[in-house]
């Protein structure tokens, strides 16, 4: 069923020709989606092609948004004001 509507899925995933997160352009994403959603055993029980392809929106944007978080911790810079030392207990 992914195969039969691949054009429409890329479609409806609002699948853009540019933009990079982590490395990974929209396509990669879109990618790694069918991947998991063909190997994904609640997929693999859906008998109606809507409920496939309502499953598989949610699953790219589940994807999508994993990739723009990572990619703002990439970007993030941890400075040393923020981060808390431990603190090592003193030996009497």
């Amino acid at each position: 069923m992914i195969a039969h509507n691949y054009d429409h899925l890329k479609q409806l995933c609002g699948y853009r020709a540019s933009g990079l997160y982590c490395s990974k352009s929209y396509e990669d994403v879109f990618q790694d989606t069918v991947l998991l959603v063909s190997q994904d055993e609640k997929a693999a029980t859906l008998t109606n092609e809507k409920d496939l392809i309502n499953y598989f929106c949610y699953r790219f944007r589940m994807i999508e948004f994993q990739a723009i978080n990572d990619n703002k911790q990439l970007k993030e810079i941890p400075y040393a004001d923020y981060l808390q030392t431990q603190k090592i207990p003193e030996e009497e």
